[in-house]
């Protein structure tokens, strides 16, 4: 049971959903940050962590169906699910420190690349997804996060338009998973949309 379980729960996140909502919250962290609106980027996850469930519901089961997995399963999902949230919120505020202090910072030039930091722990928590939900997608959302943070640190870029340059190219893979599919599963006759 356990190697067909494994395979259902690639499945389960292979429609892109999850992704576009990564994406759109890279995008939004990058906007809010790029007009001074950093407790935007802080509330961007509350906002789009509870629509998750409904926008599934909504538009994948439909084309889906559902499917409960074990306790155990259940259970590990729970705790690594906690442990990506305090990575988050840990990673968010040690950024938001940094770069508030940025001035103060001795490190003349790592004081520039400090602006690529929130893209690079960004990163941590799109790998971690990856291992999360057995997909190797997250695994290019955190090496396009990583090259966008890096790159844009040495340009002299602020963290704002790094975020969104990384976030452009993960809502185009990721709209194409979701569009892909929406055409490869079509709402059985009866159901609507």
């Amino acid at each position: 049971m356990g190697a067909i379980e494994n395979r259902v729960y690639r499945a389960y996140w292979n429609d892109g959903l999850l992704d576009v909502f990564a994406a759109v919250g890279v995008l939004a962290i990058g906007i809010s940050w790029s007009f001074d609106f950093i407790v935007g980027g802080a509330i961007t996850p509350a906002l789009l962590v509870p629509l998750w469930g409904p926008f599934r519901q909504r538009f994948i089961e439909p084309r889906l169906g559902t499917v409960e997995f074990s306790e155990k399963r259940e259970r590990t999902n729970r705790s690594r699910l906690l442990l990506l949230i305090l990575l988050g919120i840990g990673a968010f505020a040690l950024v938001v420190s940094l770069y508030v202090l940025r001035d103060r910072l001795a490190l003349d030039p790592a004081v520039s690349l400090i602006a690529g930091l929130p893209a690079l722990l960004l990163a941590i928590p799109a790998a971690f997804t990856a291992m999360l939900i057995a997909t190797g997608r997250f695994l290019v959302y955190a090496t396009l996060l990583v090259i966008a943070g890096g790159v844009g640190a040495i340009s002299g870029w602020e963290p704002g338009p790094i975020l969104v340059t990384a976030g452009i190219p993960i809502l185009l893979i990721a709209s194409t998973v979701l569009a892909r599919f929406f055409r490869n599963n079509p709402v059985a006759s009866g159901e609507q949309e």
